[in-house]
């Protein structure tokens, strides 16, 4: 039987009605990884996100919008896009209550934001205006399945040895970052700048994020569904 992988999905007023929406790329690479996406919008009611965790094997935390900074102890700067605290509240919880029942988890770009927030850790509201020398991580005119820049990985970690290489090009589509990691977690993968772009916790068996979209990549470059097979693997009940 196939593991359950349960995705978070973004809300979005749209002029008509309101919609909750999920790029088809996540949906794909969990297919192509053996298991059975089920999408999880965002609820109001807090006690749903319980019933999710009791329904999944596996948690997919999905990219989006901004995170409120307000969830870390500051008020947003100028550069900041829109949020909706609404669901970072819900995938905040969503992730604490995975962490709570051991299912694995991988966040994803703005999904590995939620898990740093989630655990005590801040972020940079805006890379371009708040890290010196920063270099380009947000090319919007690039396809999102064309590789930008190399990441460095940590050897000793679980991305090491998913990918089984020290380094690696991924593409990317961010504006935040990790600013202060939160203590239980460690930084396995690191751009050229020394923005954090891979974390994974240090007593958990399986929850690990990414700052680039790995999703977008599979379909050309099929290496990155390694990680997406890795998550697969740690949801599978034995």
């Amino acid at each position: 039987m196939k593991p359950v992988i349960g995705l978070t999905m973004s809300p979005e007023d749209r002029p008509k009605k309101p919609y909750c929406i999920v790029s088809r790329h996540y949906v794909q690479s969990i297919v192509m990884a053996g298991a059975l996406p089920i999408l999880l919008p965002v609820c109001g009611d807090a006690a749903m996100a319980d019933e999710y965790i009791h329904r999944i094997d596996g948690l997919l935390l999905t990219g989006g919008g901004d995170i409120s900074p307000l969830l870390y102890g500051e008020n947003p700067i100028k550069e900041l896009d829109c949020f909706s605290l609404e669901r970072d509240e819900f995938e905040i919880r969503l992730f604490k209550r995975a962490l709570e029942k051991d299912i694995p988890v991988l966040g994803i770009c703005r999904g590995l934001q939620v898990m740093n927030v989630a655990l005590g850790g801040t972020l940079y509201q805006d890379v371009f205006s708040q890290i010196d020398n920063a270099l380009g991580h947000f090319p919007k005119e690039l396809p999102v399945d064309e590789l930008y820049h190399s990441v460095q990985i940590e050897r000793h970690s679980r991305l090491h040895r998913i990918f089984g290489q020290d380094e690696i090009h991924v593409n990317s589509h961010h504006h935040q970052s990790v600013k202060e990691t939160a203590t239980d977690f460690k930084v396995t993968a690191l751009s050229s700048d020394g923005i954090i772009e891979g974390i994974e916790h240090t007593r958990k068996d399986f929850a690990v994020a990414v700052q680039w979209h790995p999703e977008d990549l599979t379909q050309r470059y099929p290496d990155f569904c390694k990680l997406f097979k890795a998550l697969v693997d740690a949801s599978t009940p034995p």
